[in-house]
């Protein structure tokens, strides 16, 4: 699986099958925190992901 993560500009490639929140708790980030990208599409943290796809994770950015 390549993995884009957008908080560290960073790429990294690992086998990994599971779900969205699976591969947020293995990366050590919060679900709260971030949005899963698969193929270019917004996914829920329940999609299936597997090792064909191309994942980013993208940082929620918010103000106050």
């Amino acid at each position: 699986m390549k993995v884009f993560i957008e908080k560290q500009n960073k790429k990294v490639k690992f086998v990994f099958e599971g779900t969205g929140t699976a591969l947020i708790k293995k990366l050590k980030y919060n679900s709260e925190e971030v949005l899963v990208i698969k193929n270019g599409e917004l996914v829920s943290l329940d999609e299936k992901l597997t090792n064909k796809d191309t994942i980013k994770i993208i940082s929620i950015i918010s103000g106050g």
